[in-house]
C-alpha cells in the first residue's frame, strides 16, 4: 500500500524513504527510488501510447477524407460530373493531370500501372467505371504495392 501511494502522491517520499535508510539499509532506499522511477516510465508509456494512436486514427482518417476529394475532383471533370463514367482511354488521358497523380500517391500505386489497376477496378468489365466503383477500390488497394500484387494474383 506504501508504494501505491508514493506513485500515487498520497504519501511524501521522504516519509518512505527514512525509515528505510535509518532502520534497514540504503540500499533499500535505492530500490524504492528505482521502483518510483519503473512506475513513472510505465505510466507514460501507456499514455504516449493512447497519444499515438489516437494520431493514427486522425491521419487515417484525413488520408481517407482525401482520397474521397481526389476521386470527385476528377469525376466532376467528367461530362456526366459524379454521375459520370470515365473509361479505360478517359483514365489513362488523365493519369497526366495533378489530381490523378496525388491519387496515386494516396493509394502508393505507381502511375504506370494505370491499365492494370483500371482492369482491377472495373468488376463488371464493362469498359467504363463510375465514381462509386473507382472509390470503393482505392480504399481496397490502398497501401502498399504488394495489396496490388495481392490483388492481380
Amino acid at each position: 500500500l506504501s508504494l501505491f501511494q508514493a506513485v500515487s502522491g498520497g504519501v511524501d517520499w521522504n516519509d518512505l524513504v527514512s525509515p528505510l535508510v535509518v532502520e534497514i539499509s540504503w540500499l533499500c532506499s535505492v530500490a524504492f527510488a528505482f521502483y518510483i522511477a519503473f512506475c513513472t516510465l510505465a505510466m507514460m508509456n501507456v499514455v504516449t501510447g493512447i497519444f499515438v494512436e489516437n494520431v493514427l486514427l486522425s491521419a487515417r482518417t484525413d488520408r481517407d477524407l482525401y482520397l474521397v476529394a481526389q476521386a470527385r475532383t476528377i469525376f466532376n471533370t467528367l461530362d456526366g460530373g459524379i454521375n459520370g463514367e470515365m473509361t479505360l482511354d478517359g483514365f489513362l488521358e488523365k493519369i497526366d493531370t495533378p489530381e490523378m497523380r496525388e491519387l496515386f500517391k494516396g493509394i502508393d500505386v505507381d502511375p504506370s500501372e494505370a491499365a492494370s489497376l483500371f482492369s482491377l477496378i472495373d468488376l463488371d468489365s464493362s469498359g467504363a467505371i463510375d465514381a462509386e466503383e473507382f472509390l470503393r477500390a482505392c480504399v481496397r488497394l490502398r497501401g502498399p504495392a504488394m495489396a496490388l500484387d495481392t490483388a492481380v494474383l
